[in-house]
C-alpha cells in the first residue's frame, strides 16, 4: 500500500476520532486494538502493517458507500416521537412512573435517544432484553451507569444507587415488557423515596401492549401498588402516525401525490416508520422512488401492508 493511501487512512482514523471524542473511542468502533492504532500512526507498529492498513481501508469505504444510501440518520420530530419526549419529562418534572406503549418501529427508541441526547447529566437509559430483565442484572446495570463498583449484593447495590440519584433525575427503559414485576416494584421503590422526601425521581418504561398490562391494565391485586403510582399510560398505535410526519421523513417525495399517499399507509400498517424507512431506502438505492417503485419493492420486501 502506498504512503499516499496510508496517509489518507490515517486521516479518516483522525476525522473519526475527532467524531467520537477520542482516539480510544474511534479504535473501539472499528474494532481495532489502540495499542495498534498508536503504532501505525507513529510507525513504530512491528506488525504486518499493510494487513492493519487494509483492515482500515475497508472499514473506511464500507461507510463512504453507506453513505450513498438514504438514511433518516438524524432526530425527525415526528408527531409520535414529540409526544413520548414529552411524557418522559412530564415524569422529569413531576417524579412517579410512567409507562409508554406502543407498536413496534414507530419513533418510541428515537425519541428516548434524543431526550438522553439533550438530558445527559439528568437521564439515565437503559433497553432491558431477556438477559437484563431480573432484579440483580438490572441493578448492576444501574450502578453501572451511576459509576458504583464492586458491590454484589441486592441491598448494598440499592443503598448505594439512592445515594447517587439525585433530585430531578430520570430513569427510562426500553423494551420495559422484558422486566420482571419483581424489577418494576425495586425500581417504584426508588421513586417512593425521593417522593417521601418532596423530591422528584422520574421512572418511564417504555415497550409494547406487554408492559401496559404490567400498570394497571390487569385487574389484578398485584398490579394495584403499580397502578396506584403510575402517573400516564399512553398507548401509541401506527395508526397515529400523520401526513406531516411523512412529508418530515421524505422531504424529497411531493406532497399529496400517490407516492406521499403509498409511504403513508406503508408507516400506518405494521410495518410502521422503521418498514416505510426500510421500504425508501432500498426504493432510493434501486434508483427508482416512483409510485410503481415504491409498490413493487414492498411486494418484493414481502410487506404486511
Amino acid at each position: 500500500m502506498s504512503e499516499d493511501r496510508k496517509k489518507y487512512i490515517l486521516d479518516k482514523f483522525d476525522e473519526l476520532a475527532e467524531k467520537e471524542g477520542s482516539s480510544a473511542k474511534a479504535c473501539k468502533k472499528i474494532g481495532i486494538n489502540p495499542a495498534i492504532m498508536t503504532g501505525l500512526k507513529n510507525g513504530s507498529y512491528k506488525g504486518d502493517s499493510d494487513r492493519q492498513f487494509k483492515f482500515l481501508a475497508e472499514y473506511f469505504e464500507l461507510k463512504d458507500e453507506a453513505k450513498k444510501s438514504f438514511k433518516n440518520e438524524d432526530y425527525i420530530p415526528t408527531s409520535i416521537s414529540e409526544s413520548v419526549q414529552g411524557y418522559i419529562k412530564n415524569a422529569q418534572l413531576k417524579g412517579g412512573l410512567v409507562a409508554i406503549a406502543g407498536h413496534a418501529g414507530i419513533g418510541k427508541t428515537r425519541a428516548i435517544r434524543k431526550f438522553k441526547e439533550d438530558n445527559d447529566n439528568s437521564t439515565i437509559f437503559i433497553t432491558a432484553n431477556p438477559c437484563l430483565n431480573t432484579t440483580k442484572p438490572v441493578l448492576k446495570r444501574i450502578c453501572k451507569e451511576l459509576n458504583i463498583s464492586g458491590v454484589r449484593s441486592n441491598y448494598e447495590m440499592y443503598d448505594l444507587i439512592l445515594d447517587k440519584l439525585r433530585d430531578g433525575m430520570v430513569i427510562i427503559f426500553d423494551e420495559a415488557q422484558h422486566l420482571s414485576l419483581k424489577v418494576i416494584e425495586t425500581l417504584r421503590g426508588f421513586s417512593d423515596y425521593f417522593n417521601e422526601k418532596n423530591q422528584t425521581l422520574g421512572i418511564v418504561f417504555v415497550g409494547n401492549q406487554t408492559t401496559m398490562d404490567r400498570f394497571g391494565g390487569r385487574e389484578d391485586a398485584v398490579f394495584a401498588q403499580i397502578a396506584n403510582r403510575t402517573i400516564q399510560k399512553p398507548v401509541f398505535q401506527t395508526s397515529d402516525i400523520k401526513r406531516e410526519d411523512i412529508r418530515l421523513l421524505y422531504p424529497n417525495i411531493e406532497q399529496n401525490s400517490m407516492e406521499e399517499d403509498f409511504m403513508l399507509s406503508v408507516a400506518r400498517s405494521k410495518e410502521g416508520i422503521r418498514g416505510a424507512n426500510n421500504l425508501y431506502t432500498n426504493c432510493y438505492d434501486n434508483e427508482d422512488v416512483s409510485y410503481e417503485g415504491l409498490k413493487n419493492m414492498a411486494k418484493h420486501m414481502k410487506m404486511m401492508i
